[in-house]
C-alpha cells in the first residue's frame, strides 16, 4: 500500500500570530522603560496563544499552562527589576522558553503541508520572525547576567533591532558587539538565519505543486 498522507486539521491563523509578532518587535527598543519590556513579554504570551490556536498542539492543556506561567512570571520579574539585573536575565530567558515553544510548534506545522498555499507562507515568515525575536530576548537576557555593556553604542532598550541586521545578514555596523561571548552568539545568528532560510525555502519548493487545471 502506498503512503497515505495525514490531512491538515485547523485554520492554520497564522496572521494573527504575524501581527503579534510584529507589534512586539515595532514596540521593542521604543524605550528603555520596564514597562516596554513588559508590554513586549505580554506580546509574547498572546503570540503563545494564537501560535498554538493555529497547530494541532492546541490540545495539549498541560504544555499551554506550564508556558504560560513561565511566561507571566517572566513578564513580572522584566517589569520589576532593572533592565541588567540577574532577575531580569532571568524573565528575559523566559521570554526565550514561550517564543522557542511557539517555533517549533508552527515549523512542525508548516512542514505537516501537503501543498503551498498562504497559510504555508505565513507561517514560514512568522517562523523566520520567532528566530530573531528569539535570539533578541536571548540577547537581553546575556545583559542581566554580564557585567558591563554587550553592544557599542550600548544599547539602552530591547536589541530587537541588533538581532534582525544580524539574521538577515545586512550588517550596516551601526552596533558592534564588544562582549566576546555575544560575538560569538552573533555568529551562531547569523549561520543560523542563513541557514533556516536555505532549508526552509527549499522545503516550500519541494511542496509547491503547479495547477493542473484545464485551460
Amino acid at each position: 500500500m502506498g503512503r497515505t498522507w495525514k490531512p491538515v486539521v485547523g485554520p492554520d491563523r497564522f496572521g494573527t500570530l504575524l501581527v503579534f509578532l510584529l507589534a512586539s518587535f515595532l514596540l521593542s527598543g521604543v524605550s528603555s522603560s520596564g514597562w516596554y519590556r513588559v508590554v513586549g513579554a505580554s506580546l509574547n504570551i498572546a503570540a503563545l496563544l494564537a501560535g498554538f490556536a493555529a497547530t494541532e498542539l492546541w490540545n495539549k492543556r498541560t504544555r499551554i499552562g506550564i508556558l504560560i506561567t513561565i511566561g507571566v512570571l517572566g513578564t513580572v520579574l522584566l517589569g520589576s527589576f532593572p533592565q541588567t539585573s540577574f532577575q531580569a536575565g532571568i524573565g528575559a530567558l523566559a521570554q526565550v522558553i514561550v517564543l522557542g515553544a511557539v517555533l517549533l510548534a508552527v515549523v512542525q506545522r508548516v512542514l505537516a503541508h501537503e501543498e503551498v498555499e498562504l497559510p504555508t507562507i505565513l507561517g514560514a515568515i512568522a517562523a523566520y520572525f520567532l528566530v530573531g525575536l528569539v535570539f533578541a530576548w536571548v540577547y537581553l537576557a546575556v545583559g542581566g547576567f554580564v557585567e558591563g555593556p554587550l553592544f557599542q553604542p550600548a544599547e539602552a532598550g530591547f536589541p530587537a533591532y541588533y538581532s534582525f541586521v544580524v539574521l538577515t545578514t545586512l550588517g550596516f555596523g551601526d552596533i558592534t558587539p564588544i562582549d566576546e561571548f555575544v560575538q560569538r552568539l552573533t555568529a551562531v545568528e547569523a549561520m543560523t538565519g542563513q541557514v533556516f532560510l536555505a532549508t526552509l525555502v527549499a522545503r516550500l519548493v519541494s511542496m509547491y505543486k503547479p495547477s493542473t487545471r484545464a485551460e
